[in-house]
Order: C-alpha cells, then structure tokens, then sequence
C-alpha cells in the first residue's frame, strides 16, 4: 500500500469541504474524479474514512484522525519544501567560516554584516583558525569558507585574493624611542603564540630578523586583543596587523613598517567539489567589499 501526497492533499481539502462539489474545485479536478480518487483511498486505507447520506459528507473516526494527520504530514512536507529551495537559492542554509588574525579584524565583520542583512535565513558559524587549519577544514567539508594566507594553491580549493594586508608596529603611548623596526629591537616582544598561527608568528620573526635581530619574546598571547593591553600596559611591543588599529586600545600608538616583506595577501577559498549557492552568495559579497590596507 502506497500512499500518494495527493491522496493526503485531497482527502484534507475534502474533510475541511465536506463538500465533493467544494472540494473538487479547489482542486481543480471534476467531481466524479475526486469521488474515484477518495474511493481508491479508502480502498488502501481498508475502512471507509467519510459518511455520505443526503446531508452531506461527515468524518468517520478513523475520517477524523486521518484528516489530522495528514494535515501534519503536508505541512512537513511544505516545510521541507520550502527549506529544500531555500537551500538550493542561498536563502537558507548554514554558512561555517574559518577566519584568521587579520581577516577577524578587518573584512569579516563587515562583509558578515552585508551578508546577513541580504540573508537573514542563513545560520553563520565562524571559528577561528590558522590557514594550515583551515584549508584541512575545507579539504573535509567542516568549514565552507576559509580566509588564508597567499600564496597558497590546492587543486581542491577555489581561492580569490580578498585583502593586503601589513605588519604594524605597536608600542605603549608612553614609548619614546625610535618608532622603527631598529628603534624597538632591545624591548621585549610580545607575539602571537605559533600554536595559534605558525604562518603570522614566523612572519614577525622573519621580519625583526631582515632588520638585523632575533626579537626577545617575554610573552605569547592567543588574540591580538591580549596582545593591545599587554602592549598598553608596558610589557613590551609588538608586530600586528595594520586592522588592529580599529580596536582603538587605549594607550597604543602604531607606526608603519617601511618594508615590502611587511606585507602580505589573504584569499577568501571553497572546496570547489563543496560549492553551493549560500558560498556563491557569500563570496558575491565579500569580494565588492574587499579591503586593501597599505601604508
């Protein structure tokens, strides 16, 4: 025994009608078809599900519970329905992202904002990570977009540069030394742990080593929040993104690292295997919005 969903769809319409005649032009079919069609569905059911005298059409108790639960079951499937094409438009879904030190501060929010104000129906997920992390995460499917460090390629993975960004000295305001890479060599440093991003951390070393030493790291933090008030608060300088300025941390005064190996690009990527309409959606946004910070 199958049951159709214009088996439940007529019956329902039916029930609410009591009335062949009613009910059939809601449905658009003739009277005699709507007859046939309740017919062979009692037939499957075993009993009778309508009373029919002269009146009119009354509910058999067995009418009765199956009129209820078919109304359940067609508002699941329309619920289904609707969640099936709004996954398939981007209007619905989840969207998992997997951003890193830079982008967090400066891209994200704002292409985030966009987006959900454009598709208030999409769940956001957003987690932090290293770009070694992330593309493993995309290579499996847990997150659907990264933001990771260029240069990078996988024949996996989609990629679109999205930001430039550069390494920025940050001292506490009460710093009066040289505002250079060599003015700042004999303070401590403090940096970003490389258990949190090993491609950032050994950028900030590279870069004290081009300019002539190995810095004296007293501190590691995991965000670069810790590292503004640790900053702030006189334990020492650092090297962070040039976005870290929007988080105006009382207390921090920035300057600009006049070196090319300062600088380095970000690329939005998707698995392309991966690729749905919520990423198209999402990288349709974020790439008007793309952002380069230079000096």
């Amino acid at each position: 025994m199958r049951l159709e969903t214009q088996d439940l769809t007529s019956f329902a319409i039916l029930a609410e009608q009591l009335h062949f005649g009613r009910a059939a032009a809601r449905l658009h079919v003739s009277q005699p078809a709507l007859s046939k069609r309740i017919k062979n569905l009692e037939e499957k059911i075993g009993g009778p599900l309508l009373i029919r005298n002269r009146r009119g059409v009354a509910l058999t108790p067995a009418g009765a519970m199956f009129y209820k639960e078919s109304r359940r079951i067609i508002r699941d499937i329309d619920i289904a329905y609707k969640a099936a094409r709004g996954a398939t438009s981007g209007e619905l879904g989840k969207l998992r992202l997997g951003v890193g030190i830079s982008t967090i501060l400066s891209l994200v929010p704002r292409a985030l904002l966009k987006f959900r104000e454009a598709r208030p129906g999409v769940e956001i997920e957003v987690a932090d990570m290293s770009t070694l992390d992330q593309i493993e995460a995309l290579i499996a499917g847990r997150i659907d977009v990264g933001f990771v460090r260029l240069p990078m390629n996988h024949p996996q993975l989609a990629i679109r540069k999205v930001l430039t960004e550069r390494l920025t000295i940050a001292t506490s305001a009460k710093f009066s030394g040289p505002f250079t890479m060599k003015g700042i060599q004999e303070q401590a440093f403090i940096l970003i742990d490389r258990g949190v991003s090993a491609t950032y951390h050994d950028h900030c070393i590279s870069l004290c080593d081009r300019s002539g030493f190995a810095p004296r790291i007293v501190y590691e933090a995991n965000d670069t929040f810790t590292i503004l008030n640790l900053v702030s608060a006189g334990i020492g300088v650092s090297l962070v993104p040039r976005a870290a300025r929007a988080m105006q941390i009382a207390g921090v005064k920035f300057a600009p690292v006049h070196d090319k190996y300062a600088e380095w690009d970000i690329g939005m990527a998707w698995n392309k295997k991966l690729e749905s309409e919520i990423i198209k959606k999402f990288a349709a946004i974020v790439l008007p919005v793309r952002t380069y910070l230079q000096f």
